[in-house]
């Protein structure tokens, strides 16, 4: 098999960085993404509140007074969106270091490397298609002008709304927002769709290959629960999905409406459970052939643990006493034994899933963080203090 060194740029692709690279501004090594993170505040946000404050300025307070008041727009404009581009530099070499190590470490057996190449061109053919980025710059736009044309300003928040010489009744800060700031969010959020499939398809077709899967590995998941890490590195991407969620329940509380508890928790219920369920599932392809190994393990280990426990108890337990049974303290029979049913202990208790329980945890807190910061927003802080002071008294 070829070196795998190249795999930890396999998945540093798709909306918006072929783009970068046609402007001659693409950084594989992520060096430069604190500067691209602002340039996406300064695109996104900056101009908003340029035209929000002139709007102010030409006799329109409202104007700029419902847009310093909503949330979701600051939330989205100056958190999630810049932390999708971060991600990028703390995700995509993770998943590229994931691929390499199954690349290298044996996994992947050299009789499989010619078609492990495969897979790997095939990746990166995927990766830097010019319709993927096309289809998502397109697809954006074409969801800000629906937005445009078909949401009336009145179901939008006031700073929306202009005087009536402004086109079909809209701000410039409205306009900005569905022709700039909003096609910027969706391709950032187009982008991480995209490498998610990349990685999903990935998994699909090495899941197929001939694997060399041991069943007694210590891990659990004979081998493959490395790419069950994966979901902890996902969790930026979390963090950013609970902002552009939360923020729209946190906006109508700011704006006097009468959010519950009750209703802020089957949101976030509703979206940590299709975050998870949507970074795990591609994992699950790695089931059959966990199936097949556990299968092949159970048979094997237990007849050997059988073989090997027979010829011990005759021995130790039923057989006469000899000069190399007197001293069972000074024989290494019986740390070899149950060195054996430790390994075999592994190989009938290994996991079907290659799923990591604490990086499923870490990925489902990181997409709550941002509801826990709005459920402290609803609750007044004299009621908060007083129960602060009550759990600790």
């Amino acid at each position: 098999m070829n070196d795998a060194a190249g795999d930890l740029d396999l998945f540093d692709g798709g909306p918006p960085l072929r783009l970068l690279r046609l402007w001659g501004r693409f950084d594989p090594w992520h060096r430069h993404v604190v500067r691209r993170a602002l340039v996406v505040i300064a695109l996104g946000w900056l101009p908003l509140m340029a035209l929000a404050l002139v709007s102010g300025a030409y006799g329109h307070a409202e104007v700029l007074a419902a847009f310093l008041r909503d949330a979701s727009v600051h939330a989205r404009s100056l958190l999630a969106a810049p932390l999708l581009v971060l991600a990028e530099a703390l995700c995509i070499p993770r998943l590229g270091a994931i691929a390499q190590s199954l690349g290298t470490r044996g996994i992947v057996p050299p009789s499989e490397g010619p078609a492990y190449e495969a897979v790997v061109r095939s990746i990166r053919r995927l990766r830097d298609s010019w319709m993927v980025e096309a289809f998502a710059v397109v697809l954006a736009c074409a969801a800000a002008l629906l937005l445009v044309s078909h949401v009336p300003a009145a179901f939008l928040p006031d700073w929306h709304r202009g005087d009536a010489s402004a086109p079909l009744g809209r701000s410039l800060a409205s306009w900005w927002h569905a022709l700039v700031s909003l096609p910027l969010l969706l391709v950032l959020l187009l982008g991480w769709v995209w490498r998610l499939c990349l990685w999903a398809h990935y998994l699909w077709r090495v899941s197929r290959l001939k694997l060399r899967l041991v069943v007694s590995h210590p891990e659990g998941a004979a081998g493959l629960m490395v790419v069950g890490y994966s979901l902890r590195d996902f969790s930026p991407v979390g963090v950013a999905i609970g902002i552009i969620v939360a923020a729209t329940e946190l906006a109508h509380v700011v704006a006097g409406g009468a959010g519950s508890p009750e209703q802020l928790g089957r949101l976030a219920l509703g979206t940590v459970g299709v975050v998870v369920v949507l970074f795990t599932a591609p994992l699950l392809v790695f089931s059959p052939p966990l199936l097949a190994a556990w299968r092949r393990g159970v048979v094997d280990y237990g007849a050997l643990v059988q073989r090997v426990g027979e010829a011990f108890e005759d021995k130790w337990m039923a057989g006469p006493a000899t000069p190399d049974t007197s001293e069972p303290l000074s024989s290494g029979d019986f740390s070899a034994v149950t060195d054996l049913y430790q390994s075999a202990g592994n190989a009938f208790t290994m996991r079907l899933v290659a799923v990591d329980l604490r990086s499923l945890l870490a990925l489902a807190a990181s997409t709550a963080l941002p509801f826990g910061v709005v459920a402290l927003a609803m609750v007044p802080f004299d009621k908060l203090f007083d129960q602060l002071v009550g759990m600790l008294l």
